[in-house]
């Protein structure tokens, strides 16, 4: 039709400018062809009236199911994972079937799940590397864990299976920071951000390695939009593995998490509440959040059916370590090593006479027994500073201090070891207890904020300084 429109109507002028007889027909032609395609377009086409209305009748549906259903599918993702088979700590019985009715639930509340129980501490970092994977521009992101976990000078650690922390300098090359988990989450760019520790049992370190550690764990604060932390008791303090086959905060977890209606800060109140009544008030579930709007595991809706949760098969337990027990022979050793005394070694001689170690303990007895002059040059033990100049390590610019020399130190005598190496070089003091200290020696001259050191010096104050952490 727009062709048969867009045509000239107008006569066409032949030879002459005149009106050419074939111009006069052919125009006439055109007015009756276009007078018949008019008439007959202008009457209604009870064909195209029913497609019409078919091609309307469905996309009304289809607007209706597109207002039915949601805009997208939350992505949730959950990394959890629980070790209790220990062998060089005190064993827990409860964390692998915790982890495993945890990772149950989330699962029935469409969470995508990596799950790791009794993990190394390769596992451990592989599933914390395949779950940031996951997590990016999820929805919401938690991590679970149930097992031994400890703070050290006011950081918070997770212990994996098959780790073996005979001293507190073990922990970053054995086990797993909680802050690293956190950095995961944020990273990734999550939404949510949900950490769940149920790890506040008992410090698991042997004494040897304890000199730093302190009761459950740290508070740890929710300083990312969008962050709840949770620990199955306060800071400080220590939580059940419990009786039964979950420990009480993970029972509580599970028995509220799939209940609908529940914003997730009601929820924690009801498990706080729950864990508060069983454990005979003994022990309380702390949170701290910096959340966002609202959050539901299992839906707004309090009239809905609660979801149901496929019971995990249960795991066998593991046979609790008495922790009555001794300390293993790699323990003792180190042990006995940090005393380094001939009685020390015969102690650690009778238990263990015939293992791995024995050759190494005899040899240590021994020459303490019959000392020979060593070729290397260390400095000596101080008991009290030298009456000259004052000094606890006269000579630590030209020789290695040694740890056992510093055993003795009181953290006041350690700081005084430690700055005295600057103040020979001259350094300024700002702390008014150092400028007096040394100000009373004669060989103290104050020049400069930033005294050169040669390599001994640098190692004896990074010795000193790692000690003073410890004490």
């Amino acid at each position: 039709m727009s062709g048969l429109v867009g045509l000239k109507t107008g006569p066409h002028y032949g030879p002459g400018g005149r009106i050419s007889a074939g111009a006069k027909g052919a125009a006439g032609s055109f007015r009756r062809v276009y007078n018949f395609h008019a008439s007959h377009y202008n009457k209604p086409s009870l064909t195209l009236g029913w497609s019409m209305l078919r091609s309307l009748l469905c996309l009304c549906i289809l607007a209706l199911l597109t207002l039915a259903a949601p805009a997208h599918a939350e992505l949730r993702v959950a990394l959890v994972i629980g070790n209790g088979a220990y062998t060089s700590a005190p064993a827990l019985k409860n964390p692998a079937n915790d982890a495993a009715v945890v990772a149950a639930s989330l699962k029935a509340l469409r969470f995508e799940v990596t799950e790791v129980i009794n993990g190394t501490h390769r596992q451990m970092l592989d599933a914390m590397s395949a779950f940031g994977r996951s997590a990016s521009g999820a929805d919401v992101a938690l991590v679970f864990y149930a097992g031994h976990g400890v703070q050290v000078t006011g950081r918070n650690w997770l212990l994996p299976v098959g780790s073996n922390i005979a001293a507190e300098t073990d922990l970053p090359a054995q086990a797993v920071r909680t802050s690293d988990i956190m950095e995961v989450m944020e990273t990734s760019g999550a939404r949510l951000k949900l950490m769940i520790l149920d790890a506040c049992r008992n410090n698991p370190l042997p004494t040897s390695a304890s000199r730093g550690a302190l009761r459950g764990l740290a508070r740890v604060e929710a300083r990312t939009a969008g962050t709840m932390i949770t620990f199955a008791t306060a800071p400080g303090d220590v939580a059940a593995d419990g009786d039964t086959a979950n420990s009480p905060f993970t029972a509580a977890l599970v028995q509220h998490i799939t209940t609908p209606g529940l914003e997730i800060r009601q929820l924690m109140g009801r498990v706080r509440e729950t864990v508060y009544t069983s454990t005979g008030k003994r022990q309380l579930p702390w949170v701290n959040e910096a959340l966002i709007g609202e959050f539901y595991f299992a839906g707004k809706d309090p009239n809905a059916t609660p979801v149901p949760v496929l019971k995990p098969q249960a795991i066998t337990a593991v046979e609790a370590k008495p922790e009555t027990s001794g300390p293993s022979e790699k323990e003792a050793f180190t042990l006995a090593q940090s005393l380094n005394t001939v009685e020390a070694w015969d102690v650690f001689l009778k238990q263990f006479p015939s293992g791995p170690y024995a050759g190494f303990a005899a040899a240590a007895r021994a020459k303490l027994a019959t000392p020979a002059q060593s070729s290397t040059q260390t400095a000596a033990v101080p008991t009290q500073p030298d009456p000259s100049s004052g000094f606890l390590f006269p000579n630590s610019h030209r020789v290695r201090i040694t740890p056992g020399q510093l055993e003795g130190l009181s953290k006041k005598q350690l700081r005084i070891a430690r700055n005295e190496i600057f103040a020979r070089r001259g350094r300024y003091f700002k702390s008014a207890d150092l400028k007096r200290h040394f100000g009373q020696f004669g060989w103290y001259r104050p020049r400069t904020w930033n005294p050169r050191l040669n390599r001994i010096e640098k190692a004896n104050v990074s010795l000193i300084k790692n000690t003073e952490r410890w004490r």
